[in-house]
């Protein structure tokens, strides 16, 4: 049976690989990436397809390897367990991502009443009426952020009005482009997959930064040694 240091070692090389463009990793090109034998890799594959942990399939340029939901959990379990030693010494990871327009459902969110006033008293400013939307594209960067966002985050609490429930809204501190307070938000339903950030800030980051789709902006999280 495959060790679990190499079942960690061998999805995170998928992983890396998959991160990199390869959408067809033959067994060979894994072999010399893990620095296994052919036979090896092989083995490798059919354990960690056994217990569901990638997903392959055969096509004409070759095996296509996927990471499943339950290998990519595996990864984040790990990679969480890393970084709660890392966070001890005050590491600041930043991370990049690219800017999109959204739907425009972060304005009308964020001026409400009720959430207005608990960003004020629990973040120290009113935000401006929408989202800076940011979509992650570096795999390592995914698997960090879902470990930031495990945090204890800052609760905005949900509400009702005479016509719907607002749910909760969860916040965590960040600084963008080294320069500016703001918080990223996850709200409890959202339509944006675990690779998009949404960032309120009390200034208009899209003006202030002089941003259009496709421009690239940098964040990190306001951490603490007790983290």
């Amino acid at each position: 049976m495959l060790k679990e240091y190499k079942k960690i070692y061998t999805l995170l090389t998928i992983a890396k690989l998959i991160q990199e463009g390869k959408t067809h990793i033959s067994t060979r090109e894994l072999s010399r990436a893990i620095d296994a034998s052919h036979q090896s890799a092989s083995r490798y594959l059919k354990e960690l397809e056994k217990e569901k942990l990638i997903e392959t399939v055969m096509s004409s340029k070759g095996r296509v390897i996927r990471l499943s939901d339950k290998g990519l959990d595996r990864i984040k379990l790990h990679v969480g367990s890393i970084m709660s030693i890392v966070n001890k010494v005050y590491v600041t990871h930043v991370f990049t991502g690219r800017v999109f327009t959204g739907l425009g459902e972060g304005a009308y969110y964020v001026s409400r009443k009720p959430y207005l006033d608990q960003f004020y008293t629990r973040l120290g400013f009113h935000p401006y009426p929408g989202t800076l939307n940011l979509k992650i594209e570096n795999y390592m960067d995914q698997l960090l952020l879902a470990e930031k966002i495990s945090k204890p985050p800052i609760v905005i609490h949900g509400f009702s009005d005479q016509e719907r429930t607002f749910g909760d809204v969860y916040c965590y501190p960040v600084v963008v482009n080294e320069k500016y307070d703001g918080a990223v938000i996850k709200a409890l339903r959202t339509i944006y997959d675990s690779s998009v950030v949404e960032i309120i800030s009390r200034y208009n980051l899209r003006k202030e930064l002089g941003l259009k789709d496709g421009d690239k902006v940098t964040f990190f999280f306001k951490t603490t040694v007790q983290e």
